[in-house]
């Protein structure tokens, strides 16, 4: 299995109106490319108000998470803070 093969997307929906625009992501999910492009072209074809409604895809970068957070000292906890009531 290539790279190619474990990349992944999202499906952006853009909803224009009159005075904005707003962006969600489809079905809160991750495909894989040739799932999205069935996806996107299923809604594409389904969509009868093009001119609010349009989708787009958007890769998924799973660098950020592959890679473990390392705590530094300014985040480690404080016993003095810990005791605080709020």
């Amino acid at each position: 299995m290539s790279e190619f093969d474990n990349r992944k997307f999202f499906i952006i929906e853009k909803y224009k109106s009159e005075y904005s625009e707003r962006y969600t992501i489809h079905s809160d999910k991750m495909f894989d490319l040739t799932t999205a492009m069935r996806k996107m072209l299923a809604l594409d074809t389904l969509n009868e108000d093009r001119k609010q409604t349009s989708y787009y895809l958007q890769q998924v970068d799973l660098s950020i998470v592959e890679t473990p957070l390392v705590l530094t000292d300014e985040v480690k906890e404080d016993k003095e803070q810990m005791d605080m009531p709020f």
